[in-house]
């Protein structure tokens, strides 16, 4: 699983949540992967009840899936629930760009820029999880100058339930050299950055609401591939 014990001073739930998150946000856990209690505290040097605690709350969340006398699970999301995270991103993401773009800063346009430019360079040494990281930071570089922390609590709960589906579609795309539409992500990251750096604030937030309208349509498309089912 990947999972690395952090020697931050934080209690033993604190650390298994955060490895438990990170390694299924990284897609080291793809959607469906069993998570075994006493395997994920072995490796992180800890008792099963932290790690039992843990999965508790991302449960909550929704990210891991618990049937009972099978245990946890990555959930895997349908294409209905893949609506309904859309249908709330919109309403959230979008107040909360809103939210962030005016608070920008020339700094905080220039990390976007960063993010993109690092992004574009994993892209090109097949370097999936910076592609997944570097994509991440872009959208962030924005959101986090968001001023209502409630919100963006709730905007990367539904980043965090996309993420392994994400990973999992750039992998593939990786394996079999199928990089168009990652080309394509960033063309549209460049045209929301040109427009946030051209100070056309209202073209950039059109053009993150277009790119979020495609991603919908990604993870569609991912879904109903014969792979993906």
């Amino acid at each position: 699983m990947a999972l690395k014990r952090t020697s931050l001073p934080r209690t033993a739930e604190a650390v298994a949540l955060a490895e438990l998150r990170d390694a299924i946000v990284r897609g080291d856990l793809a959607p469906g992967a069993p998570i075994r209690q006493s395997a994920a505290a072995e490796e992180l040097g800890l008792s099963v009840i932290p790690v039992r605690e843990a999965l508790k709350t991302l449960a909550g969340e929704g990210i891991v899936t618990y049937v009972p006398q099978r245990g946890y699970t990555v959930t895997e999301l349908s294409p209905q629930s893949v609506d309904g995270i859309f249908r709330i991103r919109g309403l959230l993401e979008a107040e909360a760009e809103g939210n962030a773009a005016a608070r920008m800063r020339s700094e905080d346009i220039a990390a976007m820029r960063t993010a993109l430019e690092a992004q574009r360079a994993a892209v090109a040494r097949v370097d999936v999880q910076g592609v997944i990281t570097h994509n991440r930071n872009f959208h962030f570089a924005l959101l986090d100058r968001c001023d209502n922390e409630w919100m963006l609590r709730f905007v990367r709960q539904l980043w965090e339930a996309l993420e392994p589906h994400r990973a999992l579609s750039y992998r593939r795309g990786a394996a079999s050299g199928d990089l168009a539409r990652i080309e394509a992500i960033l063309t549209e990251h460049d045209d929301i950055v040109t427009a946030f750096e051209d100070g056309d604030r209202a073209l950039a937030l059109r053009l993150l609401a277009e790119h979020r309208t495609q991603g919908r349509s990604d993870f569609h498309r991912l879904l109903s591939s014969p792979e993906g089912r």
